[in-house]
Order: structure tokens, then sequence, then C-alpha cells
């Protein structure tokens, strides 16, 4: 499979008008894809933005000509119903056929908490985000209305009139050993971090491939995207600081735990060692 680079427009760092720009200069320099975080809430609260990924891809997608953008990562089970993730995307591939995506994830609670008050187990979570899976290719590939009735989730003769000439593509969010492994299981490819090479070759990459066989899907036609951090800046102290709006990501307890304040999630980023940064993220004096 071939090897594609692509561009991180981060919303929650630049203003919308900002990352458009440089979404036209990414595809304008080859780049072959473009990827937006879908946040409420930045991952640092000091100078941070935090803009509407759908709002913002619309207008991207429109900018540009042919580079394909998806979103990294939307959270379909609680502040977003999974109906309505689903129209949006499908309304969007059918406007820019073959260039939009999807990434789906159990969420962070900096923001599902502060617009929904909820914040589910881990366990309880991968489950919502399969069951809401379930509901989007439900609607996306029915030729009738849909009922369905899931633990979490409920369609009532619900039927998506606006729909894509192609099927959406959809990642699946695996960081740990069971995430990796429902990607595998229930998304069209895998979407993951580069932090630690070794626990990719050996855990993650193993864990996809071995859900994806499970489901009866050929891993090797199923792709691995893989998110990089990566700073430049002469001076070495400068670039490994050039990451450290991205820090708190490196706090297990963040993922975990109801801290969705982002003054709070600063505070642990601020606590984050230079040697922890270097470690898992990119860091140059020339590009």
């Amino acid at each position: 499979m071939k090897t594609q680079i692509g561009y991180f427009a981060s919303l929650e760092q630049y203003r919308p008008m900002d990352a458009l720009e440089q979404t036209i200069r990414a595809e304008r320099v080859g780049f072959d894809s473009v990827w937006a975080d879908d946040h409420f809430h930045p991952w640092y609260h000091d100078n941070a933005q935090s803009a509407q990924a759908w709002a913002w891809m619309g207008a991207a997608l429109q900018a540009t000509k042919k580079v394909f953008i998806s979103t990294c990562i939307t959270c379909p089970i609680l502040r977003y119903n999974p109906a309505i993730v689903a129209q949006t995307f499908a309304t969007l591939r059918q406007m820019y056929p073959g260039r939009v995506g999807v990434a789906v994830g159990a969420g962070e609670a900096m923001n599902e908490v502060p617009v929904t008050g909820e914040w589910p187990s881990v366990p309880v979570r991968q489950e919502m985000t399969v069951e809401a899976i379930e509901v989007m290719r439900k609607l996306w590939e029915s030729n009738e209305p849909v009922t369905f009735k899931g633990k979490y989730f409920t369609l009532d003769k619900a039927f998506m009139y606006t729909k894509p000439d192609d099927e959406v593509p959809l990642y699946f969010s695996g960081l740990g050993p069971k995430g990796a492994k429902l990607a595998g299981m229930y998304g069209d490819h895998l979407m993951t971090v580069a932090a630690d090479p070794a626990a990719l070759k050996k855990v993650t990459i193993p864990k996809f491939e071995e859900g994806a066989r499970e489901a009866g899907k050929d891993p090797s036609k199923m792709e691995r995207a893989m998110l990089i951090w990566y700073s430049v800046d002469p001076d070495y102290d400068k670039a490994v600081e050039g990451n450290r709006f991205w820090a708190g990501c490196l706090v297990p307890a963040m993922f975990k735990y109801k801290v969705y304040d982002p003054k709070e999630v600063q505070i642990h980023a601020n606590l984050v060692g230079h040697d922890m940064i270097t470690k898992n993220y990119m860091c140059a004096t020339d590009a």
C-alpha cells in the first residue's frame, strides 16, 4: 500500500481562516490529505482556538480541488448523535465525491462533558462507538426507512435522503489493544498515533489486523493512518516547546478521567518534561 503524507489542520491552534490558508498551501505543495481536529475544547488554554470542524470542512473542500479531507477525531456518541454525523458526512461526500472521510473514536472529556455533563467509562464509550457506527452504516446503506432500537441509540423510520454516490471511508481511532482490535472489526481503516514505534509494531497493528480478520476483512487492503506531532526550530529547546500544546495527550488521565477544563489540562501539560516530549514527538532544528 502506497505511503501518503497528510497535513493536520489544527483548528485548536489556528484561527479557521488561517487553517484554511494552510490547507490551500498544503494541497498546492503536494500533501495527499488534510485532517481537522473535531473539538469543542482545545488541548491547551493559552492562545487556543476551537472552530467547529464540519463547518470548516465545507469551506476547505470548496477552496481546494482534489485533496482528501477528514476529521481527526469525531466522537459520535455524546455531544453528536450518530445519525447527524452520518447525515453530515453523507452530504459532504455527495458534494465532494472521493474527497471526504470521517474518523471516529470514543472521545475525550474536554469535548463531551462541558456540553452534556456525561462521561461514561472507557468500555462503555467503546461500546457506544461501535453501536454509533452501526447506526451510521444503516443510514448510509439502507434504501428503506430504518427502525433500530439499540442499547444507546434509537432510530424510528429514519431515512437518509441525501446519500453519496460512493462510500464514506470510516477511520476508527485505536490507541490501545482493545481500540485497535475494534478498529479492525468495525472501521474501514485505522487511525492511531505514532508516538511509540515498538507498541505500534508489536501491539497496535497486530491487534488491528486480528480484528479485521475476525470480521472477514483483508487487513492488507485497509489503511493505517498515524498522527505524528512535529515541531521545527533552529533552537532545539524551542522546537521541543513547540510541541507543548499537545503535551497533555501524553498524560493517560486525560483520556480516562473527567478532566475537561482546558486550564486544568494545561497544568498537566506543563508538567510533562522535555524527555517525555522528545520520546513521543518529533522535534528538529531543520525540516
